[in-house]
């Protein structure tokens, strides 16, 4: 280092890129002391800086002695890697969903449609019922609130291969022992309920009963009267592309049905009718906290 009046001065000389005393050979002295594209400040390695350290040492430990940290049971088996309560799952269907599609075709020669009468041309239960009380033959007016169908139970009872469990009357071994379970009492009647699940109907589509003025089209969901239109055809049931779309899926329950009620002043005795109902289906699932248990004192 050279004696220089300014103490800094020789410093310089001795640390910086372009004031090296030595051998200069083109741009070496930059390209060797030079990053050309240093960290950021804040991630530069300062002093007393430690690595954290892990127990696992990666590629010496064996993996199994990796033990992540385990999620809480309350989350659940989170479905997507996605924020719930901001995504809208309530607009598309989830990997677990299937395809839900009703179309079905009227004729009214087959089934005639009387004046200041309604029929149910179109009907979608979550459960196993078929139809409902107005699918097969029409009913007067005043439109009413649909229910989904019951089903009477059968009064000569069911029979059963081999012997209930918990039966000590019938030994089951060595040779199973056949039985019958109890009939159920005359006229009982049942109404079947869905498998945990739900639909989501997403589309919809129609064709009209009868170019005369006075036909009027509903949709009933779960009882409840959610749309109602006159004398006009509200959408194309083909191509898919021409039914029309809820902005936010239809959430169905129990029943969903399109219903027709004739007050032209005659009867529809001719022509044939096209609807349907395109969505999806969603099972019901819910969680139950189970990691944290509040103790009291008996």
């Amino acid at each position: 280092m050279s004696n220089s009046v300014n103490p800094y001065g020789s410093r310089r000389k001795y640390t910086e890129a372009y004031n090296k005393q030595a051998l200069q050979t083109g741009y070496s002295q930059k390209g060797d002391s030079v990053d050309g594209t240093p960290l950021p400040y804040q991630e530069q390695k300062k002093p007393f800086d430690n690595p954290e350290s892990k127990p696992v040492r990666e590629g010496l430990d064996p993996q199994m002695y990796d033990r992540q940290t385990k999620s809480p049971v309350s989350l659940g088996t989170q479905e997507k890697a996605l924020f719930t309560s901001v995504y809208p799952w309530h607009l598309v269907p989830r990997y677990t969903s299937a395809n839900v599609i009703q179309r079905q075709e009227h004729n009214f020669a087959t089934t005639n449609l009387p004046n200041n009468q309604y029929l149910d041309v179109l009907v979608l239960n979550v459960s196993r019922a078929i139809g409902s009380a107005a699918s097969t033959t029409p009913v007067a007016t005043p439109s009413t609130s649909p229910v989904v169908p019951t089903q009477t139970l059968s009064s000569a009872g069911e029979a059963m291969s081999g012997s209930v469990p918990w039966s000590a009357s019938n030994n089951r071994f060595p040779t199973g022992s056949g039985g019958t379970l109890n009939a159920a009492p005359a006229a009982s009647l049942m109404s079947p309920g869905s498998s945990g699940e739900f639909y989501k109907i997403a589309s919809f589509g129609h064709s009209e009963a009868s170019t005369t003025a006075g036909v009027t089209y509903q949709i009933w969901v779960d009882g409840r009267l959610m749309m109602e239109w006159a004398d006009f055809q509200w959408s194309a049931v083909t191509p898919r592309k021409d039914q029309w779309d809820f902005e936010v899926p239809l959430f169905v329950e129990q029943q969903i049905l399109f219903r027709v009620i004739n007050e032209t002043g005659g009867s529809i005795t001719t022509g044939t009718m096209e609807s349907a109902f395109v969505g999806w289906s969603e099972q019901k699932m819910g969680f139950l906290e189970t990691d944290k248990i509040q103790l009291e004192t008996v």
